[in-house]
């Protein structure tokens, strides 16, 4: 099978969308949404008959068989369908849900003039280890619905769209005034566009034609909480990279270091509790449990154990402890910091 499509390949076959079913799962919401709005108006244009063709079913509100009747009748005054599924949680959903699910999806072929689309909220699926390994939920669902892997920009791709949204509202911005906007506001496209539209807007009522890293300073609000998560997801990944894209957005919004040190000491406790307790014997959901986590951030763990030795870990720990001993007699120096990134 075809582990997974981008969102890129999946609007360059939009006019093909039609009689199909598509899993729509990833970090990056914004494009999700996008990429369901744009589908929306590809094929179902006409808002006055969007109560017959724009169909949306939350999971609480879910059945099979109500899944099978909306797709059974044909559409109004055109000649297909949306269907979004949405509020799914594919890490706790029982067995005999999703198999009922994906036995109702394998009919849209029957129902042809459907287009379905479940979309899942970033991280309520278990994606495995892709591009190579998807998780083996991932290749159930491709059985009935193509999965469509929606991933945040990064880098110089994500300043080059904050500069676009700027343009959209009017104001101008440079390279790097969009580079500082990122690390300064975090890496969500939600927030970036709506930090983005409040921005224009002072620099607008203020008469003025571009954005200055001032005025971020002024009136955007930091993302020190998700970037403090940020660092420790790329640690967990064993992505040095990251954890240090991560470390340049707190380092930009002043986070002290020590609390930078603290962040990146709990996960290395974790990983070192969850090592005991699944040496013990214990499952994911056990060991969630007695470290009171959610049962995805275990399985987070249990995946970076894999990848980290106990004396390599240990180590770790060990450097930490002297990082943190090194920061208490300097004055806040993040190069102490990027040292044990690096040593990760």
């Amino acid at each position: 099978m075809a582990d997974f499509i981008t969102d890129e390949d999946y609007r360059a076959g939009l006019s093909s969308a039609v009689g199909n079913a598509f899993l729509f799962f990833g970090s990056e919401d914004y494009l999700k949404a996008a990429a369901v709005r744009a589908t929306r108006e590809a094929l179902c244009p006409d808002p006055s008959m969007a109560f017959f063709n724009d169909i949306v079913i939350d999971a609480t509100d879910y059945t099979d068989e109500k899944l099978l009747d909306t797709m059974a009748a044909p559409p109004m005054m055109t000649d297909a369908r949306l269907i979004v599924l949405r509020g799914f949680d594919f890490t706790t959903i029982k067995a005999s849900e999703l198999d009922g699910l994906l036995e109702t999806l394998a009919l849209v072929k029957e129902y042809d003039y459907n287009c379905i689309i479940i979309e899942v909220a970033a991280d309520l699926i278990d994606e495995g280890y892709l591009p190579k390994k998807p998780s083996a939920i991932l290749k159930k669902i491709a059985k009935s619905a193509t999965p469509v892997r929606f991933e945040a920009p990064t880098g110089a791709r994500l300043a080059r769209w904050v500069g676009k949204h700027f343009a959209h509202h009017g104001v101008a911005a440079d390279p790097a005034v969009c580079t500082a906007f990122v690390e300064y506001a975090g890496n969500t496209m939600f927030v970036l566009a709506n930090e983005v539209e409040k921005l224009s807007a002072y620099v607008k009522a203020h008469g003025k034609a571009a954005v200055t890293i001032e005025d971020i300073r002024t009136v955007t609000v930091p993302a020190t909480l998700p970037d403090a998560f940020a660092l420790s997801n790329a640690i967990l990944a064993g992505d040095g990279k990251a954890a240090l894209d991560a470390l340049a957005v707190m380092k930009f919004e002043r986070v002290e270091p020590t609390v930078i040190l603290g962040e990146i000491s709990r996960t290395f406790t974790e990983m070192q509790c969850a090592r005991v307790l699944f040496d013990a014997g214990k499952n994911v959901a056990e060991v969630a449990a007695v470290l009171k986590l959610h049962e995805y951030k275990a399985r987070l763990l249990s995946k970076a154990l894999a990848k980290i030795s106990p004396a390599r870990l240990a180590r770790v720990i060990a450097l930490a402890a002297s990082t943190d001993l090194a920061l208490k007699r300097s004055a806040g120096d993040y190069s102490l910091i990027e040292t044990l990134i690096a040593a990760i």
